[in-house]
């Protein structure tokens, strides 16, 4: 899941947060399509990249072709595109305005009132080993988390199942199956629900150890643990300490401390777990992301990139970074 920053905290967050200049390994390329402001990625198995935009539509990119989709040659509306995510098939599923589907021919929308859903605003879409497609509708009091299996459509919320709120922030599903969801129903209301057939566990604070401030998304790891970003922006100060990044494995967390986060401001935009188990995160400061592995963090910047909003990797390994004004690939 991917959140934006209030603008009269960027000032003083670009000169909150700075580190040494360990170097990542990796070649980066220079940013591609410019004139984009890149908020989601996703692949299917053929490397094809599909890109979601802040309110520029759809991106298809082959490595050799690009296309956009949009409100001109679709139906899709200039709307984010906050999560994209490709099932077995190689459906592109968009987490926007409404749960969207694109066959490779044809985009198809799930709205409410067409499909007795409780709200057409969808943040987060995951997809599990079944094909199921998971994702958030719903807002405070409002709604919940939906599983569509292709041909029905089941809403959980407090009502009717264990879910503990309304408002779900991001859904993760490890390589056990199992479905994470992240809720947020008010700062420091937050919880995590995880879904194992019929077993429904939820966790708070007595779990965790601690009480997010609001949950930004969430991912897992090849250890089947759930990694989360606390997201704060809704915050009126800006104080250095707070916790940024977790992991949790079903009984204890782990707060992921960033260099002299006790002294600077890091403000936590989303975090992504790779093939090789290396956590990344995007921050709004004047080191926009950085690297996670063997216990230490590498922090870089991007020079006039906007900011970094999504990670994504191709089946080849490269990692993308979709920021504010394009693409970069890291190879």
């Amino acid at each position: 899941m991917k959140r934006l920053i209030p603008i009269l905290f960027f000032a003083f967050l670009m000169n909150a947060c700075t580190s040494g200049d360990s170097p990542v390994p990796l070649e980066i390329t220079d940013a591609r399509l410019k004139d984009y402001h890149i908020i989601s990625i996703a692949f299917d198995k053929s490397g094809t990249a599909w890109l979601g935009t802040l309110s520029q539509g759809l991106i298809r990119h082959s490595g050799t072709s690009i296309a956009v989709f949009d409100s001109s040659n679709s139906t899709l509306k200039k709307a984010p595109i906050w999560d994209i995510e490709v099932d077995k098939k190689g459906n592109v599923w968009l987490g926007t305005d409404a749960l969207i589907k694109y066959n490779g021919s044809k985009f198809t929308r799930y709205e409410s009132g067409l499909y007795n859903l409780p709200r057409n605003a969808v943040r987060a879409v995951a997809i599990d080993g079944a094909d199921n497609i998971w994702f958030s509708a719903g807002a405070s009091r409002q709604g919940g988390l939906v599983k569509y299996d292709g041909e029905r459509f089941t809403t959980f919320t407090p009502e009717n199942s264990q879910l503990p709120g309304n408002l779900v922030a991001g859904i993760a599903i490890d390589q056990n199956n199992t479905v994470w969801a992240a809720l947020n129903d008010g700062v420091t209301a937050t919880s995590m629900v995880r879904i194992k057939n019929d077993q429904w566990d939820v966790f708070s604070e007595k779990e965790l150890g601690f009480s997010p401030y609001y949950y930004g998304n969430i991912v897992t790891n090849k250890d089947n643990e759930l990694v989360a970003s606390i997201n704060y922006g809704l915050s009126s100060s800006i104080t250095p300490g707070r916790p940024q990044i977790f992991r949790f494995n079903g009984q204890s967390s782990q707060v992921i401390n960033l260099p002299e986060d006790d002294k600077k401001v890091y403000m936590t935009q989303t975090v992504f777990v790779d093939r090789d188990n290396r956590i990344w995160a995007a921050f709004w400061c004047d080191k926009e992301y950085g690297v996670f592995r063997n216990g230490q963090w590498e922090l870089k910047d991007l020079d006039e990139s906007g900011g970094v909003f999504a990670f994504g990797q191709s089946p080849t390994g490269e990692i993308w970074l979709g920021g504010g004004k394009g693409i970069y690939i890291l190879k």
